[in-house]
């Protein structure tokens, strides 16, 4: 006999507590998460498609890489949360005030208005502190980033719009002889200016933005330990007692021992770019990207923070949409990064809401391709053999041939088949002109899909076709626009 113990009735306000906690936590992924829309494509999806995509799979935060009108025209309205940016090129003029205070105006006080865009956070800069650069930005950002929060405070927006330089992970690290998160600093090079950038985001109530790759770790040394790259391996460092079992961790815990050494250790901290590749390396495919993100968003989802840092952080996947015009001097890699593919496609299951479901996110709607055709390498054509490296050589340089290389997804193909992938892509690139697939006489058309196992010969996305128009809501945005730009005119 089964002998169970009566439960009694639960109270309403215990049912109430229960229902509100299941509803944040429910809620607790998609508030924690955004991600990066990048724009450096041959052949861009319209803005209003990649909103959609944004609001149909329930993410409310972008960070952007500009301030492009035709993106903040489709973002208006919708809801999405923004982080607009300042490129790098610009920084320089931004040490101007009134540049600055232009650059405000222009591309954010006049779309704060009604169900126009909202705006959070302005970047001042991408990364501007990488030692690849040689230190050309270093005297550049910190009065841009004054100039533009004191622009903001101006225009009377700063109280709930915040100025911040997204940095990467490489502006601190921990010493050669003590390489725990604990012994974090900021790089000696650029003590004086990050201490200058901390102490002012303070003053303002600003967030410090960092993007955190774990995957470059791995990608940068040989020597790294593969399983520490993931949140689901075995290999740990202990600091001082403290054990960590993942790089993010230990990188993210290393920038709060940097802002601890300047006094600021309680500083808000936002990770503005943090993901994994799917192509383009060896360690860069679909299946390491996968068990990446699926260690990543349910720790998100649960805000479960880091070891020195519990609780929520607010996280911007990187990226949104793959972009084959990105430079490929970091590695091949760079035009990878998204959850999506070129054409709105998602690549894999991943659950945002951080709820472990192996579900595939909402891709673009009423996608336009260009014909069902292909530029194939042609054996049998009037060419001169002796001229196909050359040939190969100027298809990729003006295309996307970053699959081709080693560990790639099109890294095992023949000769035969490299010539035909990077004409195809040159072809496809030239919205599949004739003439663009003759390559001296080597190359013929095909409407034979002559794509190999998991190498994929893609076809390009073509203009949309023009659909319904939502006339009415395009006027407001519009209205908006023009309203908020009169005023400026009269103030000024």
């Amino acid at each position: 006999m089964n002998h169970r113990q009566k439960q009694s009735p639960m109270t309403s306000s215990a049912v109430f507590l229960i229902i509100i906690s299941a509803l944040c936590f429910a809620s607790g992924g998609v508030s924690a998460l955004g991600v990066n829309w990048g724009t450096m494509a041959s052949h861009q999806l319209p803005p209003k498609t990649v909103v959609r995509m944004l609001t149909d799979n329930n993410i409310k935060k972008v960070k952007l890489f500009d301030a492009d009108t035709d993106t903040m025209g489709a973002l208006a309205g919708s809801g999405v949360e923004v982080m607009v940016a300042i490129p790098n090129d610009l920084l320089k003029a931004m040490g101007t005030y009134q540049r600055a205070k232009d650059w405000v105006q222009r591309n954010v006080s006049r779309f704060n208005f009604n169900d126009g865009v909202k705006i959070k956070y302005v970047a001042v800069g991408n990364e501007p502190f990488l030692t690849s650069y040689n230190g050309s930005f270093i005297n550049l950002t910190y009065p841009a980033l004054v100039n533009i929060q004191t622009a903001l405070n101006e225009a009377g927006i700063g109280d709930y719009i915040k100025a911040t330089v997204p940095l990467n992970a490489d502006v601190y690290n921990s010493p050669p002889d003590n390489q725990v998160p604990s012994a974090g600093r900021f790089r000696s090079d650029i003590l004086q200016e990050m201490t200058l950038i901390v102490n002012f985001l303070a003053q303002n109530k600003a967030p410090f933005t960092v993007n955190i790759y774990p995957f470059l770790s791995l990608y940068l040394s040989s020597d790294f330990p593969f399983e520490y790259a993931f949140f689901d391996g075995q290999t740990t460092v202990n600091d001082n007692g403290v054990i960590y079992t993942n790089v993010f961790d230990a990188s993210f815990d290393t920038l709060l021992a940097s802002l601890n050494a300047l006094n600021h250790g309680d500083m808000e901290v936002i990770v503005g770019e943090v993901g994994w590749p799917t192509d383009g390396d060896k360690n860069a495919n679909v299946a390491n990207a996968e068990r990446f993100y699926s260690g990543l968003l349910p720790r998100l989802a649960n805000n479960v923070g880091t070891p020195m840092r519990k609780g929520y952080i607010e996280v911007y996947l990187f990226g949104f949409i793959d972009e084959d015009a990105k430079s490929v001097a970091p590695g091949n890699f760079e035009r990878h990064w998204g959850i999506f593919k070129y054409d709105g496609h998602p690549k894999f299951p991943v659950d945002l809401q951080g709820q472990g479901q192996k579900k595939f996110l909402t891709g673009a709607h009423n996608v336009q391709y260009l014909l069902n055709q292909w530029c194939m390498f042609n054996p049998n054509g009037r060419g001169n053999i002796s001229k196909l490296g050359d040939n190969i050589n100027y298809a990729c340089s003006l295309s996307d041939c970053t699959a081709l290389g080693y560990g790639s997804s099109c890294g095992n193909l023949d000769a035969n088949g490299n010539a035909s992938y990077a004409f195809n892509m040159y072809f496809q690139v030239q919205n599949q002109e004739a003439q663009a697939c003759d390559f001296e006489g080597l190359a013929i058309i095909t409407t034979k899909n002559i794509s190999q196992g998991q190498c994929v010969f893609p076809i390009q996305i073509g203009k949309p076709s023009s659909g319904h128009y939502d006339c009415s809501y395009s006027f407001m945005v519009r209205f908006g626009l023009v309203m908020s730009g009169l005023m400026f005119l009269l103030m000024t």
